[in-house]
């Protein structure tokens, strides 16, 4: 698997390699090719400072494959072996060629050092560490702790902006210069916090625009104001925005975030209504223990595996003259702006209407 990164790279054959520290406001890039061995995580090809010609040399090989392209943003508090392993589960469920993005999403100041105020032996890489936020069984101070790595992890997102941009620009001018597979770009949880905020640079809106489909899969980001960034999100194909109001990582969000209710679990009444836009409510379906990461459970419903097949193989939803259930559970609004995988109506946990 080919994963960029915004990380410091340093040598080495294994994810050590992928640091924790980065530099704010950069655009510089890095990339490796990730292998899954009996020992681990064999890590070769790095370039710590990647330019269009090393992208495109990069890139190539998948565009001119036999396999669609997914670019995968993971969420918060992902280690790089999180993302290597989440990419490698991606390529097995769906059949397609993931590239994956490692940013430093695990809470660590840019040079790399844990924040003074968090207790020494939080844990990295379980992206659904804010659930305990919510549950609230926990000691204050460890709970305090985990508020500050996500916080610190937004910040880090907002600070790699330029680099995200970059990445874009260079997966799209690989894919239009190749024109042979297409694209869609999957941003999970806090990776599309991540991916609204890179589309302030300058082009970062031009290069998204080259993806076939756009999904933002339970979304952390404020859900107050969502359809006007995401006006700016104009794919070729589709535009889907995943929501559960019983997602307990987003619960903990919203605690952390001064009670700020996230897109993936209550996008609220002013939704983006236009032909391109797919809003799929997972309340209620078969979504897995905490309800987050739904779209890599085993087991799932073969409409639920369908709709994301087709999602990440850069298809539409819903083909020819298909009937909403044909993938949808419980089908679609009659606008077909909203579709179920779950039964609708029934109020979620706390801090989701």
């Amino acid at each position: 698997m080919l994963i960029f990164t915004n990380r410091l790279l340093t040598t080495g054959t294994d994810e050590a390699v992928f640091s924790t520290s980065f530099i704010e406001q950069s655009d510089r890039l890095g990339l490796a090719t990730v292998k899954k061995t009996s020992k681990g995580w064999s890590v070769s090809g790095v370039d710590n400072d990647v330019d269009n010609q090393d992208s495109m040399g990069a890139l190539r090989p998948l565009f001119e494959g036999s396999r669609p392209v997914l670019v995968y943003l993971h969420g918060n508090n992902n280690t790089p072996a999180k993302c290597f392993a989440r990419c490698a589960t991606l390529e097995a469920m769906y059949n397609v060629e993931v590239v994956g993005f490692s940013w430093p999403s695990e809470g660590y100041l840019s040079n790399g050092d844990k924040l003074p105020e968090v207790e020494p032996d939080t844990e990295d890489g379980d992206e659904d560490d804010l659930s305990g936020v919510a549950v609230g069984k926990q000691k204050p101070s460890r709970i305090k702790s985990k508020i500050l790595r996500y916080q610190r992890a937004k910040t880090n997102a907002i600070n790699s902006g330029e680099a995200l941009a970059r990445f874009f620009r260079m997966v799209a001018a690989a894919r239009l210069f190749i024109n042979r597979q297409p694209f869609t770009i999957a941003a999970h949880s806090l990776g599309a916090h991540f991916l609204q905020y890179s589309l302030d640079v300058a082009g970062a809106t031009e290069s998204v625009a080259a993806a076939q489909n756009v999904a933002l899969l339970a979304p952390c980001v404020r859900s107050s104001g969502h359809r006007d960034w995401l006006a700016n999100v104009r794919p070729k194909g589709q535009v889907f925005v995943t929501f559960n109001k019983n997602d307990t990582v987003l619960a903990g969000a919203f605690i952390a975030d001064k009670s700020q209710f996230k897109l993936g679990a209550a996008p609220g009444s002013e939704l983006l209504r236009a032909p391109h836009m797919r809003y799929v409510n997972f309340t209620n379906g078969e979504v897995g223990k905490g309800g987050h990461g739904y779209f890599v459970n085993d087991g799932m419903p073969k409409k639920m595996k369908l709709l994301f097949e087709r999602v990440f193989s850069s298809e539409r939803d819903l083909q020819g003259d298909e009937a909403p259930k044909k993938v949808y559970l419980v089908g679609c609004d009659a606008d077909g702006l909203t579709c179920y995988m779950g039964a609708p109506g029934i109020p979620g946990i706390a801090g989701q209407p």
